[in-house]
């Protein structure tokens, strides 16, 4: 991946899902925002909004790379922004060269919320 796209984490807060159903006013549960992380390659940093893929593809031929799994989260919903480093050696399971510590990829708090 390009220099100008780092790998980042970003923490931000989303909108939960509609209640569907009709209910008292009076009732209404304590309203909170959901805090989300996102992983991908930052293609677009601005004031407005913060642009990442999951997926790329055709980099070796640059005029020809792709991206899927595009997501534009607004700037005024981020919390938080960490640059990611990759490794060079192995950190998947499915390459038998991998030791039991390279598979450990989630961070505390994902470790806590799952």
């Amino acid at each position: 991946m390009q220099a100008d796209c780092p790998l980042v984490i970003i923490r931000w807060q989303d909108s939960r899902q509609p209640c569907g159903h009709w209910r008292y006013l009076s009732a209404l549960p304590e309203a909170k925002a959901v805090e989300v992380a996102t992983v991908g390659w930052l293609l677009k940093d601005s004031a407005e909004v913060k642009v990442v893929c999951q997926n790329v593809g055709d980099l070796d031929h640059p005029e020809k790379a792709q991206a899927s799994g595009i997501m534009t989260i607004p700037t005024r919903c981020v919390l938080s922004i960490e640059r990611l480093t990759e490794e060079d050696r192995p950190i998947s399971s499915a390459d038998p060269a991998a030791g039991a510590d390279d598979r450990e990829i989630a961070s505390a708090p994902m470790r806590r919320a799952l």
